[in-house]
């Protein structure tokens, strides 16, 4: 099991967290679930030498004296900041002095650096940011942006350049109900057989969507951590419910992490999680529930975290006994609509005939 300490860390005041398979973050704007993903993408990434490099890509440079992160496998410490020196213990089997430039003869720990090349991309943390809706825009004008020196974010270059990749080696795909289609180098969705639009002149869920879609596909080839940023960015509540069920089945070999403002991505996790549950009664359910929720959809409780993030700090919302998101979680924002309204027809019986 992973666990994650935070403390003192800009925004974030005292997160301890446990890192499983599929990782829910719920919060409101400004609750810290932005650092959180980008952090989590630093401590699980393998391949990184300079951790400090990596806060510096994400701009989330807060570290202080104060600050304290551990990042554990069981008992074990994988990487750790305390008296703004950090120290990784993850990468000691590939870490060795050796001489530039390197040759294939060369070792990194027991590993050629052939063999090490092979093995980067099962190593490294893939992070899907928010700002990917700009991809279609951001795609056809980089050049632009680079030659007017318009300073842009490390994360979302680097996220172009996996987009691109992505886009090289899937060339069609199916996404809510549309197609995806690469042809002379333009990103087309179909909208039914004979009909398309490019990318950057369709909705703006569609934009959103693919770029997540196609480098959630293409990541999923090799087993790695995946951070997404508002999975249920600018969908429709059915296309949100579609997409996790997505995520979920396309990145079987990966560990998933969503950060989310959506009671609908809850609502969706718990019924893939109660599928799974109810699945496991017996041989009858487990043939009759595979007909609405696949298996490859259903979600194994024991291998899911969620937590609440409010002001920095974290709070588990999974319950203990059925392995699943608490109602309260999910009512929570219904909770307070239905409070208003009633307040309203309140006052509306009481002073309509005034």
């Amino acid at each position: 099991m992973l666990t994650l300490t935070v403390k003192n860390f800009g925004v974030l005041k005292d997160i301890n967290i446990e890192l499983n398979k599929t990782n829910l973050f719920i919060g409101e704007n400004g609750s810290g679930k932005s650092v959180l993903a980008k952090l989590i993408t630093i401590v699980t990434n393998e391949v990184a030498y300079d951790e400090l490099s990596q806060f510096e890509e994400f701009n989330i440079d807060f570290i202080t004296n104060e600050t304290i992160i551990l990042f554990k496998e069981n008992d074990s410490l994988l990487l750790s900041i305390l008296n703004k020196k950090i120290t990784t213990h993850r990468l000691s089997k590939y870490k060795t002095e050796f001489i530039y430039p390197l040759t294939n003869k060369d070792k990194i720990g027991n590993m050629t650096i052939q063999e090490f090349e092979t093995n980067l991309d099962e190593l490294e943390s893939q992070y899907i940011p928010a700002e990917r809706n700009l991809i279609s825009i951001f795609n056809q004008s980089v050049s632009n942006f680079i030659s007017a020196k318009i300073p842009l974010p490390d994360s979302l270059l680097k996220f172009s350049s996996e987009y691109n990749k992505a886009r090289k080696n899937i060339t069609e795909l199916n996404l809510l109900n549309m197609k995806y289609v690469s042809k002379n180098g333009q990103d087309r969705i179909y909208y039914d057989e004979d009909n398309y639009l490019p990318l950057e002149n369709s909705s703006s869920g569609i934009q959103s969507a693919l770029p997540m879609y196609l480098t959630l596909k293409y990541f999923s080839l090799s087993p790695s951590h995946i951070i997404i940023e508002e999975p249920e960015q600018n969908l429709y509540p059915k296309a949100q419910m579609d997409t996790i069920k997505y995520i979920i089945e396309t990145t079987q070999k990966n560990d998933i992490y969503l950060m989310t403002h959506s009671p609908y991505i809850l609502s969706t996790l718990n019924i893939l999680l109660f599928a799974y549950k109810a699945s496991n009664t017996n041989d009858i359910l487990k043939e009759k529930i595979s007909k609405i929720i696949p298996e490859s959809q259903q979600i194994n409780p024991d291998e899911f975290s969620a937590y609440f993030i409010k002001n920095g700090v974290s709070e588990s919302i999974k319950g203990k006994s059925t392995g699943l998101i608490t109602e309260n979680a999910i009512d929570e924002c219904s909770d307070i609509i239905d409070d208003e309204f009633s307040e309203l027809m309140e006052l509306y019986r009481e002073y309509k005939n005034d």
